[in-house]
């Protein structure tokens, strides 16, 4: 019975679609059917007490709706880098980034100036995650030191600072923002299938 049990479920073994179930090993121990497979880490993610819950909520909703600006930073700062790669004069770099600067503020400050203290913060440190570089030393690269320094003491005023990086593994917020990403990208992959 065992064998023929076996035998009916082995195509389904053999065909499931899944990058993460690796079978290792088959074997037959006192007539039992024993299969060793690898799979990938779960995250059990539970919640001590409702306000936790509502944190998290408020949390997820927060940075699904800063993150498309976060992924727009980075695409626009590699673009940005490569043009400037090859503009050799630096007027013409002046210009350009004047410009770039120009249609950030007709296109996204009003959106921008939306955004909460909290989704501010969260828009930096994800804008760290995506680029690897903190805002300071993005503004300070392209605009200057000066206005880096500005914009510093400006965003120190609303609880903010541009020197934030990102840590998900030391900082509690932080691991649930990269949490709430990966999950959020799981979910996104089953949807395309």
């Amino acid at each position: 019975m065992r064998p023929l049990l076996f035998l009916l479920l082995l195509p389904f073994c053999c065909f499931a679609k899944s990058d993460s179930l690796l079978i290792t090993k088959i074997q037959v121990l006192e007539g039992d059917t024993f299969i060793t497979a690898e799979l990938d880490n779960i995250d059990i993610l539970s919640f001590k007490t409702d306000e936790d819950k509502r944190y998290y909520l408020r949390l997820k909703r927060k940075t699904l709706k800063v993150y498309p600006y976060a992924l727009l930073a980075a695409h626009k700062l590699d673009s940005i880098q490569q043009d400037l790669e090859h503009i050799p004069r630096k007027r013409k770099r002046k210009k350009y980034l004047k410009a770039v600067e120009q249609w950030a503020k007709e296109d996204l400050a009003e959106e921008l100036k939306k955004l909460t203290r909290w989704e501010g913060r969260i828009l930096v440190k994800l804008i760290y995650r995506e680029t690897g570089i903190c805002t300071y030393d993005i503004v300070k690269e392209l605009r200057g030191g000066w206005h880096a320094f500005i914009w510093q003491q400006l965003a120190k005023i609303y609880d903010n600072n541009l020197k934030n990086t990102y840590q998900p593994t030391n900082d509690k917020e932080d691991k649930l923002i990269e949490h709430i990403l990966i999950e959020t990208e799981q979910i996104s992959r089953v949807k395309k299938y």
